[in-house]
């Protein structure tokens, strides 16, 4: 139950983070919706990938007490949230996109 608490809590916190402040977008020339919406998901999808690659889910060593492994995770999940952001940016700016 705390597990499941703390994934929501930091994935609102990560789509507070992560989204884009009003008026600011991927653009791109010449790049219509279509292009942009398809790019954003590769993007997406690899940033994911490797960022879950760099910093894998675990259930957090044995040894460490309830509340150690808690922060483990919840360490581990705030890199591997920072790495698929920065990920996602260079996928994005490397296909010739801009804000």
């Amino acid at each position: 139950m705390i597990r499941t608490l703390i994934v929501v809590a930091l994935w609102f916190g990560l789509a507070a983070c992560g989204g884009a402040a009003p008026g600011t977008t991927w653009k791109k020339v010449g790049a219509d919706d279509a292009t942009i919406a398809s790019d954003t998901a590769t993007c997406r999808a690899a940033a994911q990938q490797q960022a879950a690659r760099f910093y894998p889910h675990s259930s957090g060593n044995p040894g460490m007490s309830g509340a150690g492994m808690i922060s483990a995770q919840q360490a581990a999940n705030t890199d591997r949230n920072s790495a698929e952001i920065e990920i996602f940016n260079d996928c994005m700016q490397g296909k010739g996109y801009t804000r």
